[in-house]
């Protein structure tokens, strides 16, 4: 049966009965695993050949699939490939470095010419090829450094950081510092790109497309203040539901709830009278809960719209300059749009509470504590202590601070800061919305001047 499978496969790969060229990359794929699994030389054979030619149709196409048969094939060490087949596979990956690098043509494309330049470093570095291994980190350093010419200050300030990190690996140490000082100067700039921020919303809640055409507008920067905005749990509507229950579920806002966690009680939430700010942590966990739908749906909108990277997103969180480094910032954002929601959340978290320690810099209050246990030395606040800070909280406003609270540093909320630092999360826990709503976050970091200004 094997072996008939593999025959299918592969008898199915012309254009008249496979119209795209991603669905005959399936078929042969399928073919290919099939035939390594049992061993079948002779398929083997005939299933990398396939593979080979779709390569140079994908290649010839100049379209997103060339990477199919250069990953499937060089990376698995029995897949039979022949010198002549890698030495094929390795020259044209260069070319289409050389391609997307190319400033002055239409396929100029950083993104892609760094896609393929990575393949290419592994490859090289498996080889002990260091000089390929910095001309490509060169290379790819120069397509960036021209693409954040071309763009707006915000995006620049995101796209240098690709550019410091790859002359950094290219052992160009003077240019990466130039990098990085361009990148400081760039986000100097974007700071005067967005003006005040105003927030009007009427919708109802069966009314989906009134709701996306209210929050995803022309304006990519509005898009985002909207998004932030929109989402951002309200303090006062929470107060207010959390004392309705008293009305519509007395016997529920009257029961002292406990909750668990592996081997501990991890919070213990009051009745609505004796603990209302406990109560407003579960309320907040259910408006989490309740925004999947309506995230999910306004973040799709969003990247049909405007075409977003994840450079976007890094580069509106840096908007007021909390990051130096958006290194791990970038690849938490990347992962995310790859759907890699365990490396998104796991890079992520800990980039948001670097945000908010240099949110405490900015307010002008101290970023280190003393050590509770070695005398004269100091370590960095954390995220409870920037967020319970009396002065901090104030700053910011009820409806930041709880927000931040909820989802990431108190038990009673999701807490999914404190969960990860500790090795407590549960792989089911990283879904999509955990994800979104990390991402989410990275919106409101680059509104808080203008949301601590509002207050004022």
């Amino acid at each position: 049966m094997a072996r008939l499978a593999i025959d299918s496969y592969l008898e199915s790969l012309g254009k008249d009965r496979r119209e795209e060229l991603y669905e005959r990359f399936e078929a042969a794929l399928r073919g290919f695993d099939l035939a390594r699994q049992i061993n079948d030389g002779d398929r083997v054979t005939r299933a990398r050949n396939a593979l080979m030619g779709l390569h140079r149709e994908a290649m010839s196409a100049n379209v997103g699939n060339i990477w199919l048969a250069f990953d499937r094939l060089m990376e698995d060490r029995r897949s039979g490939l022949t010198d002549e087949q890698r030495d094929e596979l390795v020259s044209d990956l260069e070319k289409h470095v050389a391609r997307c690098a190319d400033t002055a043509a239409q396929t100029f494309d950083p993104h892609a010419c760094r896609d393929s330049a990575s393949r290419l470093v592994k490859h090289y570095t498996r080889l002990y090829r260091s000089d390929d291994v910095k001309r490509l980190h060169a290379v790819t350093a120069r397509a960036f450094e021209h693409f954040a010419g071309m763009a707006s200050p915000m995006l620049a300030a995101a796209v240098l950081q690709t550019a410091v990190d790859e002359y950094r690996d290219a052992d160009q140490p003077e240019d990466s510092r130039r990098m990085r000082i361009l990148m400081q100067q760039k986000i100097g700039e974007s700071r005067s790109e967005m003006g005040t921020v105003s927030h009007e919303v009427k919708i109802k809640k069966d009314d989906v497309e009134r709701f996306l055409e209210s929050v995803v507008l022309e304006d990519l920067g509005q898009t985002f203040v909207r998004l932030a905005v929109e989402f951002l749990l309200k303090r006062k509507d929470l107060e207010d539901q959390v004392q309705k229950t008293l009305e519509e579920a007395p016997l529920f806002a009257h029961i002292t709830q406990t909750i668990m966690a592996d081997d501990h009680v991890a919070g213990i939430i009051g009745s609505v009278q004796d603990d209302p700010f406990g109560r407003l942590f579960q309320q907040a966990k259910f408006c989490f809960s309740f925004s999947a739908l309506w995230l999910h749906h306004a973040m799709e909108r969003s990247f049909d719209k405007h075409d977003l990277q994840p450079e976007h997103f890094a580069a509106w969180a840096n908007r007021h300059g909390l990051y130096d480094d958006m290194g791990l910032l970038l690849d938490g954002v990347r992962a995310y749009f790859t759907g890699d929601y365990v490396k998104a959340v796991h890079l992520l978290v800990p980039q948001v509470e670097r945000g908010l320690r240099s949110i405490a810099g900015q307010l002008g209050k101290p970023i280190t504590k003393a050590h509770s246990t070695v005398q004269g030395a100091s370590v960095s606040i954390n995220m409870g202590d920037i967020l319970y800070s009396k002065d901090i909280a104030e700053a910011l406003g009820p409806d930041f601070t709880l927000h931040f609270l909820a989802l990431y540093a108190d038990p009673r909320g999701l807490n999914l800061r404190n969960e990860l630092a500790h090795g407590l999360m549960q792989r089911g826990v990283i879904h999509g919305h955990t994800a979104r709503l990390v991402i989410h976050t990275l919106l409101v970091l680059g509104l808080w001047k203008e949301l601590a200004e509002k207050r004022r």
